[in-house]
């Protein structure tokens, strides 16, 4: 019963993660500066994980919270992740 808590509480992180990641993306096209960014990842994901903890009430909100931050630090460093392999296998070849 355990690892089943755990493997919905992953796919919980994930789908978090996920929202965050096209909510960010969307604030890029605006006028939000981006250097603050990986800051709003982090209490956007934040405040998903608590509200989803206390909708579903199965954890506490601060679980819920961890969750979110640990989810908008995944869509951060995803995103960084994604950007590095465009940059070294793109068109330029790695070459800036």
């Amino acid at each position: 019963m355990t690892s089943f808590i755990q493997l919905v509480n992953g796919g919980t992180i994930a789908a978090i993660g996920i929202v965050v990641f096209l909510i960010i993306w969307a604030l890029k096209g605006t006028k939000f500066n981006n250097q603050y960014l990986p800051i709003a990842a982090e209490l956007i994901g934040a405040v998903i994980g608590i509200f989803i903890a206390t909708a579903m009430a199965d954890t506490s909100w601060i679980v819920g919270m961890v969750d979110g931050l640990v989810a908008g630090a995944v869509s951060v460093g995803g995103n960084e992740l994604i950007k590095s392999i465009l940059n070294t296998f793109g068109t330029d070849g790695g070459n800036k």
